[in-house]
This record gives C-alpha cells, structure tokens and sequence, in this order.
C-alpha cells in the first residue's frame, strides 16, 4: 500500500511536514523504545523489543494478527524525532518526555520524512514509512500535557509497517534499507 493508494485525512502532507528538514547524509539511531500494553495505559519504557512482520510490536496495545488483513499496515508501529520533542518543548514552553507522545520509537538525526514510501531499517528490522500524521485529540487528554496537540501539528511522527522480525534495541542505528543490506541480512 503506498501513499497514492490510501490516503487518510489525520496526514500530514510533506509539504506541511515541520520536523527535521531531509539532508544530504544523515546518521540516525533509536534513543527510546515504548510500548503500551493497554491502550489508554502508560507507556513503558524498554531496553529491547521483538518486532514482527505485520504484527507490531510484542506486548504493545497495537500487536496483531494480521495488520495488513485489516487494511491498516501503518498501525504496526510509530516513530517521532526527539528533536520535535525538544523543538516543541522551547516553542511552547512545555516539557514532553517521550512517553507522553504515544509513540513506540524516539529517534535522533532521522529526518522521518526521508523514510515516507520508503524501506528503511531500525537496527536488523525491515520497516516501509506509510504516512506522516497528525496529533490526535486523544493524546492530549492521556499525556495530560495541555498544549502537546499543537506541539506536534505538523511534525508528529511517521506510521510505519514492519516487513522482517528482529529486535530493536535503544541505541540501534537508524538507515534506508538497501540491497547490500538485505544480502548481509539473508546470511
């Protein structure tokens, strides 16, 4: 499913997008892993987390049979810049910790709009990039951060679909997904 192919009206357009700008050569890496075992519960913070093809993430709210049977790939798992959450944090004069933002993974020096349409890799997982999105009224009644909505418009993460199994651990290495990298990774 790509971007053409289904659109949602909570995206965020890429010419809207207000997180970090796409550079030449970044270099990225996981800061935080969160999951959420019940769906308006806390967040919880890991070191470590398996990741499985169309599922989601083990232990998360979001974990799955199948989310491409249920024609929603994107809500296998959520991704968000740390320097969003700083940039926003200064403009609006409000602290976000990572964990208020319902998002399953913190990155830092990933440009997220780089990976929209495309594979890319969190440590040894396969993801594809389906779609920026938009804060929901939802998140700022459970984050209990009054403002965080428009903290985050226009720049509150990427829905991604997972395409392999692995573990993705805090620290690991943030990258577009490419040829060599599935040769290394079949052997």
């Amino acid at each position: 499913m790509s971007r053409r192919e289904t659109t949602f009206t909570w995206e965020t357009p890429p010419e809207l997008w207000r997180g970090l700008k796409p550079s030449a050569a970044w270099k990225g890496s996981v800061v935080n892993l969160y999951i959420a075992p019940e769906p308006a519960g806390p967040m919880i913070s890991v070191a470590q987390v398996r990741a499985f093809a169309d599922r989601g993430l083990e232990g998360d709210c979001f974990f799955r049979g199948s989310w491409a049977a249920a024609k929603r790939p994107d809500k296998a798992v959520s991704l968000i810049e740390q320097e969003v959450l700083e940039m926003a944090a200064s403009e609006h004069h409000v602290t976000i910790a990572g964990d208020k933002t319902r998002r399953n993974i913190i990155t830092r020096g990933v440009p997220l709009i780089e990976l929209l349409d495309r594979d890319f890799m969190v440590g040894n997982v396969v993801m594809r990039g389906i779609r920026l999105f938009e804060p929901c009224r939802h998140l700022e009644k459970v984050s209990h951060i009054s403002g965080i909505f428009h903290a985050l418009e226009n720049r509150s993460g990427l829905k991604a679909a997972i395409l392999s199994d692995g573990v993705i651990h805090t620290g690991d290495a943030v990258k577009l997904h490419s040829l060599r990298d599935a040769i290394s990774a079949a052997h």
